[in-house]
């Protein structure tokens, strides 16, 4: 069986792709690599020359920018509808749409690999995944999440077959996230994983579930074919009905 898997710095974070197909190769790689850095160059605020630091310095308009500025914003205005307001791309007048780029990158790639027929393989940044199929009988992938506190620890472990895994936290940066209708910020939550069958939403929706605090989980327990497990400053877990049934106990937080 070949496989091809590279682990590259991009958009400020390593990106792993990692194809277990057996006819995959290593120009795809190069493909799906290229692609993210041009997004990176198009919405990274930490470019000077990148459409969103252009748009935050109010040299861009919005209406101006170019496709792929435009396609995500749409769809930061489309999510902030659907929670209500808990996400969005704007805070306190500044532009950041990286709520939503990181899930939307890793669809893109997972698109461009889809495109050339691949089927057994999985794309990771910092913690967001989005898997396809396990090859052969091995079950289905084992993502962990990661504990809060213990760094060499995962909290739970998620059989992940052909679904996306997608983490918010505070406990790398502190309390980041803001609340954008008080613009408080959000302590409720050290981190917020979110399950289901879209990297995007999954991305969005555990931006806009650990903005929520408390009712966050009853959120996405609304929501069909998603699941959370989210873990508070004590160290204590709380996770939606279904989350059960896609995970495997680890080490780490209690429940």
């Amino acid at each position: 069986m070949a496989a091809v898997r590279s682990v590259r710095d991009v958009m400020g974070m390593p990106i792993t792709v990692d194809v277990r197909d057996k006819d995959a190769e290593e120009r795809v790689l190069e493909e799906v690599f290229a692609d993210l850095m041009l997004v990176d160059q198009i919405f990274s605020p930490f470019i000077p020359a990148s459409e969103t630091s252009r748009i935050d310095r109010g040299e861009l308009q919005p209406d101006d920018a170019g496709p792929l500025m435009q396609q995500v914003l749409k769809l930061c205005r489309l999510y902030e509808i659907a929670t209500d307001g808990y996400f969005s791309a704007w805070i306190a007048g500044r532009l950041d749409p990286s709520g939503l780029v990181k899930g939307w990158a890793i669809e893109r790639a997972s698109s461009i690999l889809d495109g050339y027929g691949y089927r057994h393989y999985f794309v990771e940044a910092a913690g967001d995944i989005r898997t396809r199929h396990p090859v052969g009988t091995g079950g289905p992938w084992r993502i962990g999440i990661r504990h809060p506190v213990e760094r060499n620890k995962v909290a739970r472990v998620v059989l992940a077959n052909d679904l996306a895994v997608a983490t918010s936290g505070t406990y790398e940066k502190g309390a980041h996230v803001r609340d954008p209708h008080t613009g408080r910020q959000v302590r409720e939550w050290l981190s917020f994983t979110v399950i289901g069958s879209e990297i995007v939403k999954a991305d969005v929706y555990a931006t806009a579930a650990l903005a929520m605090g408390q009712r966050g989980v009853e959120f996405i327990e609304a929501l069909p074919c998603f699941e959370a497990y989210a873990i508070d400053p004590q160290l204590r877990a709380t996770w939606t009905s279904g989350f059960s049934a896609l995970s495997d106990s680890g080490e780490g937080a209690s429940g």
